[in-house]
């Protein structure tokens, strides 16, 4: 059995275990995680991964533990995921899932020039690409866009682009994409924030 088809059983099958894996997820995200992908890391292009599907940071992490993904952002995924046992990867994704999005400290400025052309645009965009097939049904085990940080969107569609980073359909999605294309979906999907309850984000 594949090491992501384990790792989802051994995830799903000890649930009544989650109180505790969330605690031990708490104090793994704060040592190992937090300076990249919390309030610390900010201004970084780390992706926010609170409010993530388990699913999801499962799969992660055991692709940047068996160097089948490459850290192509902070460079420093691959060992941290190397060292981390099966046990800490459930726990992880049991405490980031389980977190509200809005803990991180991300403003979005909607008066900026521009930004109203581009979010409609990038939704007109999203929407006839079909990007919520995947990016809105769980079942892909495809991460979780909406809020998410501009810098790392820009730099995770530009590497999907060039094949720097691979997965079904994302390449030939993106082949016709425009500068401008990829602009306005980045604009929509980081401007959704302003959709959640998120404070002063707005």
């Amino acid at each position: 059995m594949k090491p992501f088809l384990v790792m989802m059983v051994f995830l799903l099958g000890n649930i009544a275990s989650i109180g505790f894996a969330g605690q031990r997820g708490a104090e793994m995200f704060s040592t190992q995680c937090a300076a990249c992908h919390g309030n610390a890391g900010i201004d970084t292009e780390a992706p926010i991964l609170f409010g993530q599907e388990p699913a999801y940071i499962v799969k992660s992490l055991v692709a940047f533990k068996h160097g089948h993904r490459k850290d192509r952002i902070m460079t420093a995924m691959n060992a941290i995921a190397a060292g981390l046992s099966d046990d800490d990867i459930r726990d992880l994704a049991v405490f980031v899932a389980g977190q509200d999005a809005c803990r991180v400290d991300l403003k979005i400025d909607p008066r900026r020039e521009g930004f109203r052309a581009a979010f409609i645009a990038g939704r007109q965009k999203y929407v006839s690409a079909n990007c919520s097939h995947c990016h809105q049904s769980f079942h892909h085990h495809a991460p979780r866009l909406v809020g998410q940080k501009a810098g790392f969107l820009a730099k995770a569609l530009q590497q999907f682009k060039v094949g720097e980073r691979r997965a079904p359909m994302m390449a030939k999605l993106l082949r016709t994409w425009t500068s401008e294309d990829f602009n306005n979906v980045v604009t929509y999907l980081s401007g959704l924030r302003l959709m959640r309850a998120c404070g002063d984000s707005h």
